[in-house]
């Protein structure tokens, strides 16, 4: 705690900022000295200023301890070893097992056939006598073509579309019918499959192996306590508010203690390990096919086929009387109806049978065994256990160390006289045109002292109310 002496004097300097300095505060101003200054204590017990300049007002600044942070690094969890269970690696092997004997097979070689075809005259071609040339007249009669032959008109030699006027008689004919092959006869094998038995086999399909398992390691928590920002010494501003009291505000030193904090971390109580545990063999029982009786064939005859074919005959032929003139001879007498010679021509039709090109045979087929695929496991390496090192694990906790002590320093100040109305304004302008907006009222208020502290913080100045050093920075000196 500072003594009584060291307070009246910090009073003084008060007083010095209150009140004002003699009339040697004229000094000129580039002369004036801005660093700060410390107190000293002299023989009789009182404090002094060395260096102090006549006219110049101080002002007692409290600079602050200077700390800065640091980072520690602690332990956080023990160095520890992992076991890690490497498991057993096997490969999938595929093994061949009979599924079918060997047989032999008789295949059926069905016989082969060809077409023929065969034109069958069903209507000959043939002329006729018609009632005419259209396709609706009737056919003549013979009776009037031979009174026409016997008037001297040859028929046979006619012309086919010529007409002659005669009596109509019409040809007789008669149909028959003929039974022809349509298919030959043959015979056909019938192939008779293998007959097969079903049996039984058990195989293997995965060994007898075995298998580590791991037991995991056990842990506790511990706790540990860590300082985290030391002790320390500060000034702190006091006031008294008894009457009798000679000075109001004071300046304290108090002690800081020491700050810590607890950490906790987990250690290993039981390291990890691992047990054996037997897996048995895995096996199958599968179906097998075995042969019981061989392929045979058997023999079918086919018999052959036949289809019945209609034909038309003549019988007679019309016959006609006829004249090759329309007009009417002496003794003779037109009929009214009238006779064309019409060609007609043959009707054919054609008849398809199948013959056969070469007969049914057989051949034998050999069948191989058949074989189906199982897969099996076998294993390839055996299960193992890997040990991996943990390393120890950190973690960083920040605390503050001190640079400097807090520290007691007079600055050179303007003094009360020198705060005019016009010194006064000329320090809000500059205020403002640094950036910090400051009404210019002429007067020291609460405004006006905030951005000067807002300045000096900023520009790194020590922040001491209106300084020489501030007022020199902003250019009003």
């Amino acid at each position: 705690m500072l003594t009584k002496k060291t307070l009246l004097l910090s009073v003084a300097a008060a007083a010095l900022l209150t009140t004002g300095c003699s009339q040697t505060a004229t000094t000129p101003k580039a002369k004036t000295n801005t660093a700060p200054v410390s107190a000293q204590k002299t023989s009789d017990g009182s404090f002094t200023l060395p260096n102090a300049k006549s006219g110049t007002c101080y002002g007692k600044v409290v600079i602050p301890a200077q700390y800065k942070t640091v980072s520690e690094k602690i332990k956080a969890t023990q160095a520890d070893a992992k076991l890690t269970i490497v498991p057993a690696t096997y490969k999938t092997a595929t093994e061949r097992v009979l599924d079918t004997a060997a047989s032999t097979r008789i295949v059926a070689v069905p016989a082969t056939y060809k077409t023929e075809s065969k034109t069958v005259t069903v209507s000959p071609a043939y002329s006729e006598w018609r009632t005419g040339l259209h396709p609706e007249a009737r056919v003549a009669s013979s009776a009037v073509l031979a009174s026409a032959k016997a008037g001297g008109i040859n028929l046979e030699a006619a012309k086919s579309g010529s007409c002659y006027y005669e009596f109509y008689a019409a040809p007789q004919f008669k149909t028959t019918t003929e039974k022809v092959l349509a298919s030959a006869p043959s015979s056909k094998i019938i192939a008779v499959p293998a007959a097969f038995k079903t049996g039984v086999k058990r195989i293997l399909v995965t060994p007898a192996s075995t298998k580590l398992v791991k037991v995991p390691a056990t842990y506790k928590n511990v706790t540990e306590r860590v300082m985290v920002a030391p002790a320390k010494k500060v000034w702190k501003e006091t006031k008294c508010n008894d009457k009798d009291c000679a000075v109001e505000e004071m300046m304290c030193l108090v002690d800081i203690p020491a700050q810590y904090k607890t950490v906790t971390k987990q250690v290993v109580v039981t390291p990890e390990t691992t047990k054996s545990v037997t897996i048995p063999a895995v096996y199958k029982t599968i179906q097998t096919n075995e042969l019981a009786a061989a392929a045979s064939t058997k023999t079918v005859a086919i018999p052959a086929t036949y289809k019945t074919l209609e034909k038309t005959q003549k019988i007679s032929d019309a016959k006609y009387v006829w004249s090759d003139s329309m007009m009417e001879k002496p003794g003779m007498s037109r009929t009214s109806s009238v006779i064309c010679k019409v060609s007609v021509p043959a009707v054919t039709k054609v008849v398809t049978k199948q013959v056969v090109a070469t007969p049914a045979t057989s051949k034998t087929i050999t069948i191989p065994a058949t074989y189906k695929t199982v897969q099996v496991t076998k294993l390839v390496t055996p299960e193992a256990t890997k040990k991996t090192v943990i390393p120890a694990t950190y973690k960083t906790v920040t605390k503050q160390v001190k640079v400097s002590d807090q520290s007691v320093k007079w600055m050179p100040v303007l003094c009360k006289s020198s705060m005019t109305v016009e010194t006064i304004s000329k320090i809000q302008k500059a205020l403002t045109a640094a950036g910090f907006k400051t009404p210019v009222t002429g007067m020291l208020d609460a405004a006006t002292k905030a951005s000067v502290k807002a300045y000096q913080t900023k520009k790194g100045l020590t922040v001491s109310g209106l300084s020489i050093a501030t007022l020199k920075d902003l250019g009003v000196l």
